[in-house]
């Protein structure tokens, strides 16, 4: 069997003011052909577990492009047309293909289509038709819609956030498009989609209704008529009609069931809506809890900050109250460096010298002012490291110069490209144990939690400003459906309404 591959990923708030062009993309992860595999194998994402199935179940699988935009601005026309023909030219040229196996984030927006993977998905069965199966693995912050399920037969998502079942859920499709090819299995599917919207923090699936949610999931698809269920928690940041929570029954002919099934998951969830509501700490308060607990580390959570949801990466609230509360074995990072000006004055002054420099704010000024600091270079770093942890083990990561600043007592540490510390690696390559601090913040809403539940003796997500906030009725909206849970009355009942007014 001949399976072709590509991957798009995109994850778009289009309150960044940022758009992704083909620079962007380059730097955030582009490749091509035979690259994507030397650079996959051995990696425990979704195209490491397609390279491994196809080594165990006899498959080639033929690269065309891998095009990483994360999470970021809109992506620019010119850039999503260049990708868009890098592929298909390639698939064009192709022959004798028995399958689509595609790895695609799913909440992808361009200046032309803002249902990016709609469009995609069209693109692609014009060129390869629809009697070749095509499979396509999901980020779990997919916007499904009703376009994808006119192109795809089976869509295989994350069961977990933050995402460490990635790599199973590519061998999960790979075994899948083998099972249709050699007639195992016809696969009929139900899609559904609940009316709310959900803060990243109620996405999380290590906490209740989400636990009892998958449950069910896994309960189901212990049945032999079922193949695969996807639940997708949205991403309300596009501002689309409907990014939804959304559910994708796929059974092995039984289209009856797999409606059944899916309305039944529908149903639970919004039965327990009330219960995806989240209340982060004040800033204030949240330091001061850190602080004055016997021990670390405690993780604080600088939720609206998060680069994993679009965010720059580079607020200054949460470092300001600590600088200005003395905040002592305190550790914040990553700060994004827009501009390099502070990483650059720090590299120029040297390690164990002292630097002014102004950090943060440096996007928008929705997440903090930039701040005016001085502190003491405890470190340079090449930002060059290979992932340990328990998401994207085995990746090598390029996050550019990094450097360390000592504030007395909290150290910031800074690099020139926008990350998200979801391994510990990230810091012991630069010579800091967390295990040993008080204090650790992260700019991330979830992720963060695959490396860091381990080590915390608490977690708090604290309430910060920015464009991850949880406060989901602050934000203009423009193209969002209404009215939706849970910002409008409606979408409460009386005896809902009157309990959350008497608190």
């Amino acid at each position: 069997m001949k399976f072709l591959t590509a991957t798009i990923m995109h994850e778009c708030n289009v309150f960044m003011p940022l758009m992704a062009d083909m620079e962007h993309i380059r730097r955030t992860g582009y490749r091509e052909d035979q690259e994507i595999i030397d650079f996959y194998r051995n990696t425990k994402g979704f195209v490491g577990g397609f390279i491994d199935a196809g080594e165990k179940l006899g498959f080639e699988l033929v690269p065309t492009v891998y095009a990483q935009a994360s999470a970021y601005g809109i992506i620019n026309k010119d850039a999503y047309n260049y990708m868009l023909k890098e592929i298909t030219d390639r698939f064009k040229r192709e022959k004798d293909i028995d399958g689509v196996l595609l790895a695609t984030h799913g909440a992808g927006y361009t200046e032309e289509h803002p249902d990016l993977e709609g469009h995609y998905f069209g693109e692609l069965r014009k060129v390869v038709g629809y009697d070749v199966p095509m499979v396509s693995t999901f980020d779990w912050h997919a916007n499904f819609t009703e376009e994808w399920m006119k192109h795809l037969d089976i869509p295989v998502g994350n069961d977990t956030y933050p995402h460490i079942d990635s790599y199973e859920r590519g061998l999960e499709a790979a075994d899948l498009i083998v099972k249709m090819i050699n007639g195992e299995v016809k696969p009929t599917k139900a899609f559904v989609k609940v009316p709310m919207i959900l803060s990243a923090q109620a996405q999380y699936t290590g906490r209740y209704p989400l636990t009892e949610v998958f449950d069910m999931v896994h309960e189901y698809e212990e049945r032999d008529d079922v193949l695969t269920i996807t639940v997708a928690g949205g991403f309300p940041w596009c501002d689309v009609p409907t990014p939804w929570p959304t559910i994708t029954v796929t059974t092995d002919d039984a289209p009856e069931l797999a409606q059944e099934i899916a309305d039944d998951i529908k149903d639970y969830m919004w039965r327990h809506r009330m219960d995806f509501l989240v209340r982060p700490m004040p800033v204030r308060e949240a330091v001061r809890a850190a602080m004055e607990a016997p021990e670390g580390p405690y993780v604080l959570a600088d939720i609206a900050n998060n680069p994993g949801w679009g965010a720059a990466a580079d607020g200054t609230v949460l470092l300001g109250a600590m600088v200005d509360m003395k905040a002592k074995n305190a550790v914040l990072g990553s700060m994004w460096d827009r501009d390099g000006q502070a990483i650059a004055k720090a590299v120029e002054a040297g390690v164990g010298k002292k630097v002014r420099v102004k950090v943060g704010g440096k996007v928008d000024d929705l997440h903090g002012a930039p701040l005016e600091v001085t502190g003491t270079v405890k470190f340079i770093h090449d930002g060059r490291w290979l992932g340990k942890g328990q998401m994207g083990a085995g990746v090598k990561h390029e996050n550019g110069i990094t450097v360390g600043i000592d504030l007395d007592g909290t150290l910031l540490i800074m690099t020139e490209k926008r990350v998200q510390i979801t391994d510990l690696e990230f810091y012991r390559v630069l010579g800091v144990e967390p295990s040993e601090k008080q204090i650790l913040v992260v700019f991330s809403s979830v992720h963060y939690r695959a490396a860091h539940d381990p080590i915390a003796k608490r977690i708090i997500e604290v309430d910060t400003p920015g464009i991850a906030s949880p406060r989901l009725a602050g934000y203009p909206w423009k193209n969002l459906k209404r009215p939706i849970f849970p910002l409008d009355a409606g979408t409460f009942d009386v005896v809902e309404w009157k309990s959350m007014t008497d608190e």
